[in-house]
């Protein structure tokens, strides 16, 4: 292997000239190769890439692509042939990388044999991070510092996000000084509730308060926003060059930012061009956003700020990315408070192109004749793009580049088979009034519309557009105010969004009661408390055509328990079909939650993706397997399963020091103190023993309750003064008392010698007998029984793929739920019939309850000799073959096997299904 240097990449540029002719199909591999060679390597193939990487797009055989060259985990690149216009095939590109998993390329490169176009799809989407001509390599060898040995940041000049960012974050602490300003009710900041022209707004932000100061902080977004499109729009071109910033630096010098700002800001809603003066050659913009003009007379500091921010490239700012910065820097408690988060634009591409782009290109592939290419036209003309939680328009945003993209598509296409150069093609007709939404905070509805205005500006520049860029189209009737639970939508093609995703429990904290109230008697067949994000999957399934499709983000609590019956399921139950989606992955915003990605239509696919794999199906749970959600609960099983009690009052656990001490000074305080036994002392103590005591009075009324003098004065002190704030008025009322008591699973323990428990949440989901009278806590789940023949049922193979596909998760974590993991579980008691020479029922139910034995005696016995927990023990030698904890659970799995007589190499989830069925008969 050679050594890289500058000789090296001077070979390669050499070799280029003198015998590179740009034939894409002969020569990519061979200037692939060379190319690794110019960084020091063999080869390509020595460095450890692949050509001709083979990726599944559908299940048809034409949609089968061949990646150039794929380098995980660094590199992907697409070749085409010499001269070609590169933007057309990022989309292309961004497919396949979408695909490359595990192990995706952090970078994709498209080169046509005279420009690399870098890109990081992590960071931005249509723009390169750099290009980089072929002659300029050795002098730019920075931005491919990538294809280094080691860790060597790559150094790129088109990093458009730390733009952005900056901008965004500056012109956020611009904002936040002028409402504090506002707020503080000086005398001298009277001016800002000053109006200059046009009609006073009649929307109140959330954030805001009533009356003057609610006024003025309106007056100061609108001053934000005007400024932020006049930054823009001077350096893409639509005003006089540097007229903006010569503006704020004439105000530094002492001129009064109220007449030279707000002059500029008039000028800019006056039609036609100003012919002369200090804004000589400004055009008429309005768009609704300059209908009032919103003049403040800004301090020096302030001023220095605008200045800071107006000297940045606003060619370079991402308009997708930007509103969400700025909106999160303005108004971060609000957005926490209605579980409003950030998407990537990685992210939001994961909608776009299921829903929208490849909806299209496969028409646009599909048409043939002029006359079916004409009526696409006519189509994509009229299409609608809804997002109703649209936030600052980030998925209207990259929705809308799309669809120009689509339209360029479309375009070449008549272009070819068409004679002559026929002008009536050449024309746009995709416009931002083809785009609608709707957010309940004012001030992202208005930084939405100066999105989607920035929007046609850059689809102009970038496809070469020849429409024009002024006036900017009026949005104030597409994008709106308004609660979209509670309004009525426009009838959209498309449904793309991310909506405010909080955990049932939480709905009431971070609204209101009567909010909440008011969205159960909207929802009256939502039986239960489910993530807020599911309302807008009902309403967005309810609001499609037969040919109409959506895609939004989720919690991953959306194929889950109750959360997915009131949504997915609902959806697939209504003709919906899942034809695209995430199951789980890390949010890419700064919420600490795994979300879920959701397309679906009303026509069955043509192919189903899922985790960006090609799958036969996708159910409702957002697997592939099948779909065991519609199992039904058994009677057989009713009342054996119960989650641990919900004290509802942190302060009713007490430690052993002080539950020692209380019984020392009255013995008859053991009769309400009681060791409770938590998900972390089953996880990490060899026998779960309980690490800490409760204050337990299960039934007895107040009277009874306070002979117990030290326990009950202590619930008095500690746990009153919380209970005494809950919405639940038994709660509220029996303040003593447990939250959830739980009698039937005290009756059903109270003659048992141990129950089987095992935590909420966990990796192994193991259970372990328990003594009886260790009180379960609320993160447990026990099974009200003392025979290990059913412990053994419980601890196979079969019982962990029923839980794996019916349980929900915790991050990573498996949430076993006693209504759906336990209660649809079907046992094979009695016994299936068993094969001549296998033995009778009773015996193969005595062979698993003695090989549980085992396992539980040797499990013990590691244990306590190691000084380990359960979760220690199982990840140290349950996937090890040649360790005892592996062989006796793979003995154990095959008396089970006979014990249910199910078919080995025969699906077991169906197997259990039909089983179902059968036991609920």
């Amino acid at each position: 292997m050679t050594t890289n240097s500058p000789e090296n990449l001077e070979k390669f540029i050499t070799f280029c000239k003198q015998h590179i002719k740009g034939q894409e199909r002969k020569e990519a591999q061979i200037f692939l190769d060379r190319f690794f060679q110019g960084f020091g390597y063999d080869g390509a193939l020595e460095a450890g890439a692949k050509y001709e990487e083979a990726i599944k797009k559908g299940s048809k055989k034409k949609n089968t692509g061949f990646a150039d060259l794929v380098w995980k985990p660094k590199l992907l690149i697409e070749m085409k042939k010499r001269g070609e216009d590169l933007s057309k095939h990022y989309a292309q590109a961004f497919e396949y990388w979408s695909r490359l998993v595990p192990n995706r390329p952090r970078y994709v490169i498209l080169c046509n044999f005279d420009e690399f176009w870098i890109f990081d799809f992590n960071l931005q989407l249509d723009e390169p991070v750099d290009i980089v001509k072929i002659e300029d390599l050795i002098h730019r060898q920075s931005a491919f510092n990538f294809m280094m040995r080691g860790d060597v940041k790559s150094i790129f000049k088109n990093n458009q996000v730390d733009v952005t960012e900056k901008a965004g974050r500056r012109l956020g602490e611009l904002f936040q000084i002028l409402q504090n300003r506002l707020l503080r009710g000086v005398g001298e900041d009277k001016h800002l509730l000053t109006e200059v022209g046009g009609n006073k707004s009649t929307v109140t932000p959330l954030s805001c308060g009533r009356g003057a100061g609610g006024e003025g902080i309106i007056k100061i977004q609108r001053f934000i926003l005007q400024c932020v499109l006049a930054m823009f729009a001077e350096d893409r071109g639509l005003l006089p060059h540097n007229l903006f910033i010569r503006c704020v630096e004439e105000c530094l010098e002492g001129a009064s930012s109220y007449d030279v700002l707000g002059g500029l800001f008039r000028e800019m809603n006056n039609r036609g061009v100003t012919p002369a003066g200090k804004y000589q050659g400004v055009e008429y913009f309005n768009g609704g956003l300059f209908a009032t003009v919103e003049a403040i007379e800004l301090t020096k500091p302030e001023l220095e700020i605008l200045a800071t921010v107006a000297r940045q490239d606003w060619s370079k700012v991402r308009p997708a990315i930007f509103g969400n910065i700025f909106e999160g820097t303005v108004n971060a408690q609000q957005r926490h408070s209605y579980g409003i988060h950030y998407t990537s634009e990685a992210d939001i591409m994961k909608i776009v192109r299921p829903t929208i782009s490849k909806y299209w290109e496969d028409l646009i592939d599909s048409a043939n004749t002029i006359k079916d290419l004409t009526n696409l036209q006519l189509k994509l003309q009229e299409y609608k793009v809804l997002d109703p939680a649209c936030g600052s328009g980030n998925f209207l945003y990259i929705a809308y580049q799309e669809l120009k993209r689509i339209e360029q598509l479309l375009l070449d296409k008549i272009k070819s088979k068409t004679k002559g150069n026929n002008q009536q093609f050449n024309l746009s007709f995709v416009t931002p009034n083809q785009f609608y939404g709707m957010d309940v905070n004012p001030f992202a509805v208005e930084l939405a519309k100066v999105t989607l205005m920035i929007a046609r500006k850059v689809a102009i520049d970038k496809f070469n557009l020849t429409e024009p860029a002024l006036p900017l189209d009026s949005l104030d009737n597409n994008i709106i105010c308004c609660d979209a639970l509670f309004t009525d939508w426009v009838k959209a093609d498309a449904i793309i969004g991310n909506p405010p995703f909080l955990g049932g429990k939480n709905m009431r904290l971070n609204l209101s009661d009567d909010y909440v109230e008011k969205i159960f008697t909207k929802f009256k067949d939502v039986k239960d408390s489910v993530d807020f994000c599911s309302y807008w999957f009902r309403i967005s399934h309810d609001n499609l055509d037969e040919n109409g499709r959506a895609g939004l983000v989720a919690t991953n609590s959306i194929s889950q328990g109750k959360s997915r019956k009131a949504s997915l399921d609902y959806i697939m139950q209504n003709k919906g079909y899942i034809h695209e989606a995430i199951s789980t992955q890390e949010w890419s915003g700064e919420a600490a939650v795994h979300v879920s990605i959701v397309n679906w239509c009303k026509t069955i696919p043509d192919s189903y993706i899922l985790d960006n794999q090609l799958v036969k199906t996708i159910n409702s749970s957002l697997t592939s397997e099948i779909d065991v959600t519609q199992a039904k609960k058994l009677k057989m099983n009713k009342n054996l399963c119960f989650q641990g009690i919900i004290p509802v009052g942190k302060d009713f656990y007490i430690d052993e020091k002080l539950a020692l001490e209380w019984i020392k000074k009255d013995s008859k305080n053991k009769d309400v103190l009681k060791l409770s036994v938590s998900a972390d002392d089953l996880t990490k103590n060899p026998h779960g023993k309980p690490s800490r005591w409760i204050i337990d009075f299960n039934d007895l009324d107040l009277e009874l309750a306070c002979d117990y003098q030290q326990p009950f004065q202590h619930i008095k002190e500690n746990v009153k003064p919380e209970r005494d704030k809950n919405r639940r008025q038994t709660t509220r009322l029996n303040w003593w008392k447990f939250g959830e008591k739980r009698p039937l699973m005290r009756e059903a323990i109270k003659h048992l010698s141990y129950y089987f428990a095992i935590p909420r949440h966990s990796k192994w989901f193991i259970f372990l007998p328990i003594n009886s009278n260790y009180l379960p806590a609320d993160s447990t789940v026990i099974i009200t029984s003392d025979d290990f023949y059913i412990l053994g049922i419980l601890t196979s193979k079969i019982h962990r793929i029923w839980v794996k596909a019916q349980s929900s998760t915790l991050k990573g974590d498996t949430r076993y739920t006693n209504t759906t993991c336990f209660e649809t579980f079907p046992f094979p008691s009695p016994p299936a019939p068993l094969p001549k020479g296998e033995g009778s029922k009773k015996k193969i139910v005595q062979q698993i309850r003695d090989k549980m034995t085992e396992l539980h005696e040797y499990r013990t016995e590691q244990m306590e000799r190691k000084s380990w927990g359960i979760t220690q023990l199982y990840n140290a030698f349950f996937h090890e073959p040649s360790s005892k904890l592996y062989q006796l659970h793979q003995q154990l799995d095959q008396l089970v096997m006979k014990a249910y007589n199910f078919d080995e190499n025969g699906d077991i989830l169906e197997q259990l299904l039909n089983l179902n069925n059968l036991s609920s008969v």
